[in-house]
């Protein structure tokens, strides 16, 4: 059976002991040693199980609520006249009225 099966059975309480033994071996065990880097991964291991278990039940136990309310947003919308009739007398409008961004004297 997988580590990683072994610790997703456990609760919180066995979770914590187990990490405690293989801290304990760690210790015991010079850096240089085969055995180190493999104890290292069960722990980096059990302890990940740990964190996802108190994120599962933090998230269980959370009551606020999944959307939160702002207010309302007023919006009003323009509708704007493209007819070609309209276009035309626009554009003639700001050529007569504006040459090159200055007002045109009459």
């Amino acid at each position: 059976m997988d580590n990683w099966e072994q610790y997703q059975k456990l609760n919180e309480d066995a979770l914590i002991e187990e990490i405690q033994k293989i801290n304990k071996r760690l210790f015991k065990i010079k850096p240089g040693n085969p055995m180190f880097n493999q104890l290292k991964n069960m722990l980096q291991m059990a302890e990940m199980a740990y964190s996802d278990k108190l994120a599962t039940t933090r998230l269980k136990d959370d009551k606020s609520p999944s959307v939160l309310e702002i207010g309302n947003v007023e919006s009003t919308y323009n509708e704007v006249d493209y007819s070609p009739e309209a276009l035309l007398n626009l554009t003639v409008e700001s050529y007569t009225k504006t040459l090159r961004g200055k007002t045109k004297k009459s």
